[in-house]
């Protein structure tokens, strides 16, 4: 169920109610119209959805994704992530009841790494073609099954496994600068499925409901993913045949612009700003107007609108902070000067001995 019923439309006839405002969004053929109408909306928007303010409502869930041999990092197909908030993971394999969970800690930055204890404590976003990728048919290097891909291998599954297997990455770039991911496990091709430019398309945040290109590779299925999209490294390194977790991640949208794609009909709602929000996002659109007046009169206006506004989004955030916050501290050395094999955080917070 959507969160918004409330238009593009509705907010044009909401503006024009203000006579200075009516100018601006006056309704004439051919579309030009929308233009300062989408500009305006998308202001407010951005304001709303800035990362000071972690609405609830517009909090959403990350594709879950499983770790595999070697990799730390997670191309996905997410194209309107604005923040991480927190994950877990989940040892997914496991059969006990209930499954075991731990804790994700969301970070800005992350390096790469070939530490491999424990289990995986922290996560970043980075934009898909900042991640790494194995090149289909390369050398691996240092012998034995490697990171890359090679002709006739066996990628396995998963899940329903007691260890990971020994597979390499499931992520690969082609020469043509196309990134792709494993999404149907199997036994590769005897030759490069990537040989020609494939093209492929994939969603975007214009057009979010795009279905990606697919390619065949022996039984092996890839799907592109948008270059741009983003992608997940975690830390540490999950071992070579250690488990298998699943992640999930939550996160907040980045703000939705409506001066393009899905977003430039008039029937376009305000998503994910819900109804009973929809009041703080047309103050923002009568302050962000009043910056759009052609008389400097009325442009004077602006700032102190804009400030009154802010402050109710303030209140409307204080409002809803007013449950406790599910934080703790981590030892960060031992009591008794005694020596930690590993440094605390979620992936590994408990060592103290009792």
């Amino acid at each position: 169920m959507a969160n918004s019923t409330v238009t593009l439309q509705a907010v044009a006839t909401y503006l024009k109610s203000y006579p200075d405002l009516a100018p601006l969004v006056q309704q004439t053929a051919g579309g030009v119209s929308l233009q300062p109408l989408c500009r305006i909306a998308s202001n407010a928007m951005t304001e709303m959805i800035a990362q000071m303010f972690n609405w609830k409502f517009n909090h959403f869930a990350l594709p879950v994704f499983y770790t595999n041999s070697w990799q730390q990092d997670y191309a996905l197909n997410v194209v309107n992530l604005g923040w991480l908030e927190n994950g877990i993971v989940v040892d997914i394999n496991n059969t006990a009841l209930p499954q075991p969970i731990y804790p994700l800690e969301a970070v800005k930055d992350l390096p790469r790494t070939s530490t491999q204890y424990g289990t995986p404590g922290q996560v970043m976003w980075f934009p898909n073609d900042q991640l790494v990728y194995a090149t289909w048919g390369a050398t691996n290097t240092g012998g034995g099954v490697g990171p890359n891909p090679q002709p006739n291998s066996v990628i396995s599954k998963l899940l329903g496994v007691t260890t990971t297997p020994n597979n390499p990455l499931l992520q690969c770039a082609d020469a043509f600068g196309n990134y792709w991911v494993v999404t149907t496990f199997g036994t590769t091709g005897a030759t490069n499925p990537f040989i020609a430019n494939l093209n492929p398309v994939f969603p975007t945040p214009n057009a979010p409901t795009t279905v990606a290109t697919t390619v065949t590779d022996g039984s092996v299925v890839w799907t592109a993913v948008n270059p741009k999209g983003q992608g997940i490294r975690c830390n540490p390194l999950p071992a070579q045949t250690g488990v298998v977790y699943q992640f999930n991640l939550f996160g907040q949208y980045r703000p939705f612009a409506f001066s393009n794609g899905l977003f430039s009909a008039w029937s376009q709602t305000i998503e994910p700003i819900p109804d009973d929000f929809s009041k703080y996002f047309l103050d923002g659109c009568v302050a962000m107007a009043y910056e759009h007046a052609p008389d400097a009169k009325l442009r004077g206006k602006a700032a102190d609108m804009k400030n009154n506004w802010m402050k109710s989004l303030m209140d409307a955030k204080v409002s809803g902070d007013r449950e406790r916050e599910n934080n703790g501290f981590y030892p960060a050395t031992g009591l008794l000067q005694t020596p930690w094999q590993v440094f605390p955080g979620p992936a590994w917070p408990f060592q103290l001995p009792f």
